[in-house]
């Protein structure tokens, strides 16, 4: 009797393109936030609910995990247009936040990626509950980020 069954190279090949996918995402979007990009942030009346700096690389790294996770699950029979859609929008959002300054626009971007989880999960629902409940994570950290997001817009 075999105790593990044997896992295809195309497992071990989609398993890497999805952490790829979303850890290199959130490698660009980190290659923004530069010295002079923190110094203009935290020159900004920044909101009263804003976490810690370091807080958010852990938060991301745990999301990007989850999205992973999520996506793998339904790979092979769910639509990946929105995945890809709220990655393209992700790194949108860090450049024009981080290098634009542009804060509206980059919460204009963080209501794109919104509609984007949420149709994502719509979408992976239908194959797999799991996959769906595994973005609740994300979707509730970025309409945080929108908070924060509309807090510097409306008070910078």
């Amino acid at each position: 009797m075999m105790l593990y069954q044997v896992v295809s190279v195309k497992f071990w090949l989609r398993l890497l393109m999805l952490i790829l996918l979303c850890y290199g995402s959130g490698f660009i979007i980190a290659s923004f936030n530069t010295p002079e990009a923190l110094l203009w942030y935290h020159n900004l009346y920044l909101a009263p609910l804003t976490p810690p700096d370091w807080s958010f690389s852990v938060v991301w790294s745990v999301l990007y995990a989850l999205i992973v996770w999520s996506a793998f699950l339904v790979w092979n029979v769910a639509s990946h247009r929105y995945f890809y859609f709220q990655l393209i929008a992700m790194i949108l959002w860090g450049y024009t936040f981080w290098v634009a300054h542009m804060c509206f626009w980059s919460f204009c971007i963080l209501g794109a990626l919104t509609f984007f989880i949420v149709e994502m999960m719509k979408e992976f629902y239908r194959y797999s509950k799991l996959s769906a409940r595994l973005l609740i994570p994300y979707l509730l950290w970025t309409v945080f980020a929108s908070y924060l997001n509309a807090y510097l817009f409306v008070f910078n």
